[in-house]
């Protein structure tokens, strides 16, 4: 069985490997995939042809070329059962009737398939039809048996005739056309013609190296830096802060001994008064807890406000990254560094730091103590301290990388198994759990080898320190027992051999945390990393803040606008000049790929512009504050996204709005009745990415935000892509009405939303080819007349 989903899902790889999904290259039925796909062209204009690599869920891919890769992947399996889900809501109408023709009536007329579609076009070539209504079949037949028993198909039909009829009223009739006016998918290529696969001439590892678009994660070697160092001790507070820690540190410390040596000399003299040592040794006690209270206060306030600075700073940077960025750069990168990295700075770090400080200190005290009382053992003491210090340098240097290389192998593991659940049903349907398994397993052993590697290199360290801390131990012992009385001090033996014994302990621990803090400062190094990126331009700039009721006219002059998505590719658009007066009601069409999502994409300065202007109410977007022009415009995207959270939260989600007013635009959106079937009305679940919503309904949901913002400009991206004919009419005519005065820019594959428009942009391979009224466009041969024609006759042509 082969499953197409609605929502396209797509891996982060080349095209020819979510084509092939697997299975072994068969190069003649790749290549009839791809041409009954309609791939072909797509390819042809790509520098790097299949071997072009495919962001994270197809990001850097418009909606209908994702559409067509995976089901030119489900083509590819050649399996019995093909679920096809409303396939051709993202293509346009010649791609739609060439992919019906040439795949679903020729690659797979053995096969059996199950459309799902709300195109009733394609619907007179099927065997069988099922009405759905409610969640039950609520007709089956074929299609002329249903026209005649009425009810849910008829009223299907002739909601779909009656939006026809504006089209084929207006469709001219056959002539022929020129070179120039062929159709947009049959039109001649500027791009070089039909490559060959880089497999078949011995490029491939070359293309493939050159074609990477995701590029392995960068990572620091040799010592952390004193740079990074600085920036985790003095983030907070300053250098005042260390300088406090410090001191605080030293004081404890002091106090410590300060009881011992209280103790010791007490215990040894002779005139031994109890009062007076429990009274200062109480004190001394008392102190000691206040200053280690005042540092755990001080180390924990000062962890947390360093933590809070470096979330903030890393959490700012990814808000204010560019759109290449997030091409280029996987989520699993993003996730580890606000996951296991943030948590290191959250709550290992400062504790380590404490701790090792604590440590030293002690360990200074230790030394003191022992050359104190018997000075001799300095000449062994200090030799084996300095073997400590080799042993930490030697592990260090390969702990260190081994730490670095676990952090980046964290990333393919999260980035596998987000794609793996963004997929599950489809990796079901083509059986390849398998495939999956292993390549989790494979990516999670990557990861846990360099853990391994990591903590056989502190058990490595540790027994060293053991032994070198019971070497010292027992030598100084030895000499205490040994040396006269005039050279140890007989009252301090005792105190000298109870700090000897905490010596290998000590020594240990303060080795090993000196080790844990540099590994843990990659996590910092990491950090930073992030807060380096380039950003976009600035949020707001007050000095071209516009007025509060800007655009107020909604006109809108593109002038040779170019557009590429990062300085190493292809322009997108090539020089694109028009004008828009306010109010108008612009359709906007071409091919799959063509450059119609990026046009939009250029208006919200989602990427800045390679070249040309856009001026909005006589005012150069690009000198505004990217708030202040993102927020005066409404926008229903091709992939409606929905966020985790209730109807409420989704649709007002600054909560500006009363209830009332949201009930009416849900009531004028269409979805009032599916929003009160939910016991919880307008604080019913929505899952994240409104997994539990249909593809339709979070369209609909998108267009009652837009209505309740009343934004000047609207654009539309394929807004009722995934409803029926009759909604899709009944949107437009709410559409016309609550937006009579705006300036609407709809990108549309179906014909009949774009023949109420005043005028219509063709776009074409980032060109744009027409842009007239729809009646002036079809009384002469044109690119949308073709268009129009094909779209009127493709349901008795297929």
């Amino acid at each position: 069985m082969a499953y197409v989903p609605q929502t396209a899902w797509i891996q982060n790889g080349t095209i020819e490997e979510n084509i092939l999904f697997g299975r072994g290259m068969q190069r003649e039925r790749y290549r009839e995939a791809i041409r009954v796909c309609s791939l072909d062209k797509d390819l042809e204009m790509m520098e790097f042809g299949d071997q072009t690599e495919i962001g994270e869920r197809g990001i850097n891919l418009s909606g209908g070329q994702k559409q067509r890769i995976q089901l030119a992947r489900a083509v590819y399996q050649d399996a019995d059962v093909y679920l096809l889900d409303d396939v051709f809501s993202a293509v346009d109408a010649h791609t739609g009737s060439d992919i019906f023709r040439d795949c679903v009536r020729g690659a797979l007329r053995d096969k059996t398939v199950l459309l799902v579609t709300h195109q009733l076009d394609f619907l007179r070539n099927a065997h069988a039809i099922y009405v759905m209504r409610d969640g039950a079949v609520a007709q089956s037949g074929r299609y002329h048996d249903l026209l005649r028993t009425g009810t849910d198909f008829a009223a299907l039909v002739a909601a779909h005739e009656s939006s026809m009829e504006l089209v084929e009223s207006a469709a001219p009739g056959p002539s022929p056309s020129p070179a120039g006016n062929l159709p947009l998918s049959r039109q001649p290529s500027s791009a070089p013609k039909e490559r060959e696969s880089a497999s078949s001439n011995g490029d491939i590892k070359t293309a493939k190296a050159s074609s990477r678009l995701i590029k392995a994660e960068e990572r620091a070697s040799g010592h952390v830096s004193f740079t990074v160092y600085r920036q985790y001790m003095t983030e907070a507070w300053g250098w005042w802060g260390l300088m406090l820690v410090l001191a605080v540190s030293v004081a404890w410390q002091g106090s410590t001994m300060a009881a011992d040596y209280w103790l010791a000399y007490q215990t040894s003299g002779d005139a031994f008064r109890p009062a007076l040592f429990i009274k200062v040794y109480a004190i001394i006690a008392a102190v000691s807890v206040v200053i280690v209270t005042v540092r755990s206060l001080l180390v924990a306030t000062i962890g947390l406000d360093t933590a809070n600075i470096f979330f903030r700073q890393v959490l700012s940077t990814i808000l204010h990254a560019p759109m290449s960025f997030f091409d280029t750069t996987p989520s699993g990168r993003i996730l580890t560094r606000a996951s296991s990295d943030q948590t290191n700075v959250d709550l290992l770090l400062p504790f380590f730091v404490w701790m090792s400080v604590s440590m030293y200190i002690t360990v200074i005290g230790v030394v003191i103590m022992t050359c104190q009382v018997a000075w001799p053992s300095v000449v062994l003491v200090v030799p084996l301290l300095m073997l400590n210090l080799w042993f930490r340098k030697y592990y260090i240097s390969t702990s260190r990388e081994l730490t670095r290389l676990e952090s980046i192998t964290k990333a393919p593991v999260i980035h596998h198994f987000s794609e793996t659940v963004q997929g599950v049903m489809v990796i079901r349907c083509f059986q390849k759990q398998d495939n999956f398994f292993h390549e989790n397993l494979s990516r999670l052993n990557a990861s846990l080898k360099m853990d391994f590697h990591n903590n056989a290199a502190n058990e490595w360290l540790g027994l060293r320190l053991e032994l070198i801390g019971s070497l010292v131990l027992c030598v100084t012992a030895l000499l205490m027992v040994t040396l006269p009385s005039n050279i140890v001090l007989p009252e301090y033996v005792g105190l000298s051999l109870s700090y000897g014994l905490s010596l290998n302990s000590v020594m240990f621990w303060a080795i090993w945390l000196s080790c844990n803090i540099e590994n843990k400062m990659v996590s910092v190094e990491r950090i930073k990393q992030f807060t380096n990126i380039p950003s976009e331009a600035e949020w707001r700039i007050k000095e071209t803040a516009p007025s509060a009721n800007w655009p107020h006219k909604g006109d809108i002059d593109i002038i040779d606008l170019k557009f590429r998505y990062r300085h190493n590719t292809p322009l997108v658009l090539k020089g694109i000049t028009l004008s828009i007066h306010g109010g108008e009601k612009i359709g906007v069409v071409g091919r799959t790929g063509s450059g119609k999502s990026t046009l939009i994409q250029a208006l919200f300065r989602i990427v800045e512009p390679s070249e040309g202007k856009i001026i909005i109410d006589g005012i150069d977007i690009c000198t505004l504050g990217l708030h202040d022009l993102r927020s005066r415009f409404g926008i229903i995207p091709q992939e409606p996204v929905l966020f985790e959270g209730t109807i409420r939260s989704n649709i007002d989600p600054l909560q500006l709005y009363s209830d009332d007013e949201i009930w009416q635009a849900l009531e004028r959106c269409q979805l009032k009745d599916a929003v009160t079937s939910k016991p919880e009305k307008l604080d019913a679940s929505v899952v994240d990415n409104g997994e539990n919503w249909s593809v339709g309904q979070r369209q609909l949901l998108c267009l009652g935000r837009v209505m309740l913002k009343h934004s000047r400009i609207l654009f539309m991206d394929e807004a009722t892509a995934s409803v029926d004919s009759r909604t899709d009419a009944v949107i437009q005519k709410i559409i016309r009405e609550e937006f009579s005065a705006c300036t609407i820019i709809s990108i549309a594959h179906r014909i009949p939303t774009v023949m109420d428009c005043d005028r219509v942009l063709v776009i074409d391979a980032g060109l744009a080819k027409e842009f007239d009224s729809p009646a002036n466009l079809i009384e002469r041969p044109s690119l949308f007349g073709a268009l129009v024609q094909e779209y009127a006759t493709r349901s008795s042509d297929i």
